[in-house]
């Protein structure tokens, strides 16, 4: 249970190194209405760890050519607004760089749609690309909306490509909602199961590059054995060893953790001493891997059902991460 909440759901996946024993745990119901017993085939809301699976798109553009790492991304579509932002490049925007601010909120106007996209992209940077760390959803949304442009693809069938070479079967945007798990009761919204929980992704009403992914444990799995592996996936090479090196090897300090593209390295809020690269999502999500040794783990959660109010599961995620050392 999750805060104590009922129908709070779990599903966690622990692999060690050395070993070719897996220990996987699932956990309560997916909504408080429904007697169903959660299953590893639900699909949980994995909110941030959306960016990952765009950082692996992106990277895949940039070994074929189609973009670069170092380029300012002006030349493909113009991101952000204010001094210096001519100036943004991929890197930035995959390391949290750029300068632009952490979210935009002009869905709370009742902005959606292309409109609310052309808002986001058009944001005001707060620092100069490359001068401090800020985790930005405005960031992601642009890279989404820049693989989308320098590929002529849309961001959906780019992770449906990467998702097949991983063997991420069930990861979608568009769940049924008979397959997800229940995330808040929001105001206007009601229970929302099955739609995604950030607003923000909900409001642009297409799939964006900072959230709105929805898999199992054993999707988010598929992504992190690819970073453990050297960019192998389960059905073909998604990645090479170089591009993996870049999404395990930090370049950017931020506050508490190491920033590499991608993911974040040594992270000792939710990962404790582990040595150790992954990422978070704000509806409960997280893995962790750790170089080294090959061991880790994915950690899904409905933190956020049915209030985000005090549902604070650091600690839940250093006590599970901890035993991959």
């Amino acid at each position: 249970m999750v805060n104590g909440a009922p129908g709070s759901a779990w599903a966690s996946l622990r692999q060690g190194s050395g070993t070719d024993a897996a220990e996987l745990m699932i956990l309560g119901t997916p909504a408080d209405d429904d007697v169903e017993p959660l299953s590893a085939d639900h699909l949980f809301d994995l909110a941030s760890l959306t960016k990952i699976f765009t950082t692996v798109v992106a990277l895949r553009l940039v070994e074929d050519g189609v973009l670069a790492l170092d380029g300012p991304v002006a030349e493909i579509a113009r991101v952000g607004v204010g001094e210096g932002s001519e100036r943004i490049t991929l890197r930035h925007l995959l390391t949290h760089s750029s300068g632009l601010p952490a979210e935009a909120g002009a869905w709370r106007s009742g902005l959606a749609g292309e409109e609310l996209r052309a808002a986001v992209l058009r944001s005001r940077v707060r620092t100069a690309p490359g001068e401090a760390h800020r985790y930005s959803d405005v960031g992601f949304i642009a890279v989404g909306e820049i693989v989308e442009r320098a590929s002529g693809r849309p961001l959906a069938e780019l992770v449906s490509e990467t998702a097949r070479l991983l063997g991420a079967a069930s990861l979608t945007w568009r769940p049924g909602a008979e397959q997800a798990v229940a995330t808040e009761v929001q105001p206007h919204r009601g229970l929302v199961r099955g739609e995604v929980h950030d607003e923000l992704a909900h409001a642009l009403g297409r799939p964006a590059g900072h959230a709105g992914l929805f898999g199992s444990v054993h999707d988010v799995a598929a992504l992190v054995r690819m970073v453990r592996d050297g960019g192998r996936g389960e059905i073909g090479p998604v990645l090479s060893p170089e591009s993996v090196a870049l999404m395990t090897t930090p370049t950017v300090r931020a506050d508490g953790w190491d920033q590499a593209i991608g993911l974040r390295v040594r992270d000792t809020a939710w990962m404790g001493d582990l040595d150790a690269a992954g990422h978070t999502g704000f509806t409960g999500t997280a893995f962790a891997v750790v170089p080294a040794t090959g061991a880790y783990g994915v950690l899904l959660t409905n933190r956020v059902h049915p209030t985000r109010e005090d549902t604070d599961v650091s600690g839940i995620r250093r006590d599970f991460f901890t035993p991959l050392a």
